[in-house]
């Protein structure tokens, strides 16, 4: 028994993630139109990221946005494997792809099958891995064979046996010596997933999602967010390039000699960009211009990103440190200010599209019900201004339109305007009196007023309720 007309992706670039195929697959068999590039960048995989710790890697959930496109609904533990067959029988019979989690350490065709340095590297005290459990899908089942659609990284499809697969969904979890391993994620046992579109994406609907991720991406890059979480920094964007030049910076006027952190930062930033040059050749394809152009730009901005690295290795680049690191910062600034001004451009073509929603939460002593007043307050007043004041905030984005400081529309000026109207609205309205024209008259600090929903948020945290 297997699932009728599968003939799933098999060759993809070599950094994708194990689960993005599978959700891929999913949702086609959903109805919904899909693309792995689209999946990757609506968790922002194509945005620059890093943390305080000077680590480089993705960290969608700092910046509090819904999933879009594709949700993870969940992932159960089943009780037994027999229950498990069961429920795989079932889903395969109504013609659904069936995703497990487990080790691939006990895949017969899979690099890590039985294999010590598995374990050894990453238990061992100094280890920088991340240990996770392995997806794949199963799409038939016959006597005492599974057969499953593994392509990252092995590029498998096809059986595998009922022994084996047993093996594999017991998981990490279910290996002693993985116990002592730091850093991991939460494992699991006979472990499924389930997924499904956010909604169903028709062609036309499809295009519009890609605008919508585009436009996402190119505000968080230009914003250059530093969000303080957990006891650390995480920089987004545009910050992760200045954090790369403030590192270049003090390598050189310190007389710096050990490039291998500088390099090593060089060379994680590219995973971002290849997500994003995906994106834009996708778009570029599908849309034409100007996302053709786009997507010439800047797979030749990623060539120089990659070149840069190269001049942090050999021999030469240790022997002469200060002096590398000196070329390579002038190197970093220019080709800084080329991105930029792209994304700047893009930005300008997309204001107007949408990002995407962002997850509320309720803060101290306030409703959703009172939030939902205050983001009516305000919307409404950057409306009001637009209208008699000659205003130009993009309300249309929501809690993401840009008010003041950098990207935004208001002046000094304009912004004590917005204040004074949101001030008055939330006496009249809510009969709450805050002294928002006071804080004007003292100085306008950029951060407080950067978008509407920082705003928002600044306003909450003066709310009476709140204190």
């Amino acid at each position: 028994m297997q699932i009728q007309h599968f003939d799933p992706i098999m060759e993809m670039p070599y950094y994708y993630p194990c689960n993005l195929p599978l959700v891929h697959e999913v949702l086609k068999r959903q109805g919904s139109k899909s693309t792995l590039s689209l999946l990757a960048n609506s968790r922002l995989y194509g945005l620059p990221a890093c943390s305080s710790l000077g680590l480089v890697k993705q960290y969608f959930n700092k910046l509090d946005y819904e999933d879009a496109v594709w949700l993870e609904k969940g992932k159960r533990e089943i009780a037994s494997f027999e229950e498990g067959v069961t429920e795989i029988r079932e889903r395969i019979s109504a013609g659904e792809l069936f995703l497990a989690t487990g080790t691939s350490y006990y895949l017969p065709y899979c690099e890590d099958y039985l294999n010590p340095n598995y374990i050894s590297k990453l238990v061992e005290p100094d280890s920088r891995r991340y240990l996770v459990d392995h997806w794949l899908a199963v799409y038939g089942m016959q006597d005492e064979q599974m057969y499953i659609y593994d392509p990252v990284p092995s590029r498998y499809a096809g059986p595998l046996s009922s022994q084996a697969f047993g093996d594999f969904w017991r998981g990490n979890k279910s290996i002693p010596e993985l116990a002592t391993a730091k850093r991991k994620e939460e494992l699991h046992i006979y472990c499924t997933v389930d997924i499904e579109a956010e909604a169903k994406l028709s062609p036309s609907a499809f295009k519009d999602a890609l605008q919508r991720t585009l436009a996402t991406l190119a505000y968080e890059f230009l914003a250059g967010q530093e969000i303080q979480k957990d006891g650390r920094v995480y920089y987004f964007g545009n910050a992760v390039t200045l954090q790369l030049l403030k590192r270049l910076h003090l390598g050189a006027a310190n007389g710096a000699t050990d490039i291998s952190a500088i390099s090593t930062f060089l060379f994680d930033m590219r995973w971002s960009r290849y997500f994003f040059r995906d994106l834009l050749s996708d778009m570029g394809t599908i849309l034409g211009s100007p996302y053709d152009a786009y997507s010439a730009e800047f797979n030749a901005i990623v060539g120089e990103w990659e070149q840069a690295h190269k001049m942090m290795q050999g021999r030469w680049a240790a022997e002469n440190a200060a002096e590398r690191i000196r070329m390579v910062s002038s190197v970093v600034e220019q080709l800084g200010l080329r991105e930029h001004r792209l994304y700047e451009a893009m930005w300008a073509e997309h204001r107007n599209i949408g990002l995407f929603g962002k997850k509320r939460a309720e803060q101290d002593g306030i409703s959703s019900a009172q939030r939902e007043k205050l983001e009516k307050i305000v919307l409404e007043s950057c409306l009001d201004l637009n209208r008699y004041h000659n205003g130009s905030i993009p309300v249309e984005l929501g809690l993401q339109a840009p008010l003041y400081g950098r990207n935004g529309n208001l002046d000094s000026l304009g912004l004590v305007s917005l204040l004074a109207a949101v001030e008055q609205s939330i006496q009249e309205e809510l009969g709450i009196g805050l002294a928002l024209s006071e804080i004007a008259s003292a100085g306008l600090p950029d951060s407080p007023y950067r978008t509407v929903g920082r705003f928002i948020d600044y306003l909450i945290d003066r709310m009476p309720e709140a204190g």
